[in-house]
């Protein structure tokens, strides 16, 4: 099969151009975040342009696409029942659709569909780190899984001709660590936040009590043990802080640390576990709540605090990775440094004491958070999409 493009590269105006997006698609409407949040929300904006015709392909064979099966084209393929069979259902997608872009959001597993014939046009977004994350794993199967996506990863990367970066962070990383990187074609574009998040007024003046919030899988790399601990070195100095944790534990190993150090802290009448949420339901449940935490020891560029900030939250975060690409620190938000609690407790502690300087950090953080909006995250992805074409 000879891939090739239906657009003609004399000019793209006014030309409609086909996109496959593939990736690791939520079940339903459980959407909570990370590459299933950032496929969701690629989709919802894709089908608001007259311009795209989108076919979707779920590597989750559990994905009904509920919301999106009226509206274009959508398949699944199962990785688990057979690779083989799954490579080649992709290839009777691909040939039945003849797209002009095919884009992959999350390299493991659906690199694995990559094929030479397809390369020209085979468009990846990478977001994790596997190779950093692999060192936080808390037990040795977990490590031994990441060092397998790690090589797999590493081996496709290598051969693919078009990446998208989503934080200057993991693009030096790959820039440094491949000697072909001046063969390729990428580009620097942030994650959208989904449009639910900018259609919601947000509110500025808060007048709740001293609550902050913290989304996302509960596990040693996401850092809530410091949080907790921050709370308490502010309990002794008679501030009481109340922690709102939405999202779900990921590793059992971890849940037991948890719950041994708020017994022994003594802090279960300030830490609140909400389970998971998707991203409506986040929306609502963190409206008055001005402040929001993430404590992690690795990121890339967390979805998370884009969408915190396009709510005007004051996001308090690790100075690591990708994360000061976001905020500028005391102006749209703070950083501390990794692992260290105390510092923590003190940008809280300074956060609560002085209401107006609060204020300007969430109106900075609003008018920040514009680069996430959807439509501006997919006119450069489309931007994007027309300079492989044209190399290609």
């Amino acid at each position: 099969m000879v891939f090739h493009t239906n657009l003609k590269l004399e000019g793209f105006k006014n030309k409609i151009m086909k996109v496959v997006l593939v990736g690791d698609f939520p079940e339903g409407d459980k959407t909570y975040g990370g590459v299933q949040g950032v496929l969701v929300n690629m989709t919802n904006a894709f089908l608001n342009r007259d311009d795209i015709k989108l076919v979707l392909v779920s590597t989750t064979p559990a994905c009904t696409f509920e919301n999106f099966k009226n509206r274009c084209s959508v398949f699944t393929i199962n990785f688990r029942s057979s690779f083989f069979k799954a490579r080649k259902d992709f290839d009777f997608i691909i040939e039945k659709e003849n797209p002009d872009i095919i884009h992959l959001q999350g390299v493991v597993p659906g690199v694995l569909l990559f094929r030479r014939k397809y390369e020209q046009n085979f468009v990846v977004t990478q977001h994790a780190i596997l190779g950093e994350e692999r060192i936080l794993q808390v037990n040795k199967k977990r490590k031994v899984l990441f060092r397998l996506k790690e090589l797999t990863e590493n081996f496709y990367l290598k051969r693919i001709k078009n990446i998208v970066f989503i934080s200057d962070y993991n693009k030096q990383i790959y820039l440094r660590n491949n000697k072909r990187a001046h063969e390729i074609n990428y580009e620097l574009i942030a994650n959208p936040v989904n449009d639910i998040f900018y259609e919601n007024e947000p509110v500025l003046n808060y007048t709740s009590s001293n609550d902050v919030y913290f989304v996302g899988e509960i596990k040693k790399r996401k850092g809530l043990h410091l949080l907790i601990q921050a709370v308490n070195l502010l309990k002794i100095k008679n501030l009481q802080i109340k922690v709102h944790v939405i999202g779900g534990y990921k590793e059992q190993e971890y849940r037991r640390e948890i719950e041994a150090l708020i017994k022994k802290l003594k802090v279960e009448d300030q830490i609140f576990f909400c389970g998971w949420k998707n991203q409506t339901e986040v929306l609502e449940y963190a409206k008055e709540i001005p402040v929001f935490v993430l404590p992690s020891y690795q990121e890339t560029l967390p979805l998370s605090i884009a969408e915190a900030m396009s709510q005007g939250k004051a996001v308090v975060a690790t100075n690591i990775c990708g994360i000061p690409e976001m905020i500028e620190h005391g102006q749209s938000g703070y950083l501390f440094e990794k692992g260290n609690f105390d510092e923590l407790a003190q940008i809280l502690e300074e956060i609560f004491s002085n209401p107006e300087r609060l204020r300007k950090v969430s109106a900075n953080a609003l008018v920040r958070s514009e680069k996430y909006r959807p439509m501006n995250v997919i006119e450069n992805t489309i931007g994007f999409y027309k300079k492989v074409l044209e190399k290609g």
